[in-house]
């Protein structure tokens, strides 16, 4: 892979599809992944994720806990699984415009 993007997400239901939505539409001639990171949210973040994996035209990997390891673990080990030649970071309140990745 030669592209990965890592979000990091955390009680964002309200946002996460958005998110999502707007890195899987990215168009920039090469099929990348996105590494999602879901810091056992106590909402639908999970489900949300989850639901959004079944239709995404990307590879989408989740990882997740069962006790919540803070923002800051939760982006290192969202980044640690990230072997791609490069590495882009969003959170999941965030959106990419078109073009972003290119």
């Amino acid at each position: 892979m030669k592209l990965s993007v890592c979000v990091s997400t955390y009680n964002q239901e309200k946002y996460i599809r958005d998110c999502l939505a707007s890195i899987d539409m990215q168009e920039i001639g090469i099929p990348f992944e996105i590494i999602v990171g879901v810091d056992k949210s106590s909402d639908k973040t999970i489900d949300i994720v989850s639901d959004f994996a079944k239709t995404a035209k990307n590879s989408i990997k989740i990882i997740t806990s069962d006790t919540q390891v803070g923002a800051s673990n939760n982006y290192l080990r969202i980044h640690q699984i990230a072997n791609s030649e490069y590495v882009c970071h969003i959170d999941g309140d965030d959106l990419m415009l078109p073009g972003k990745l290119q």
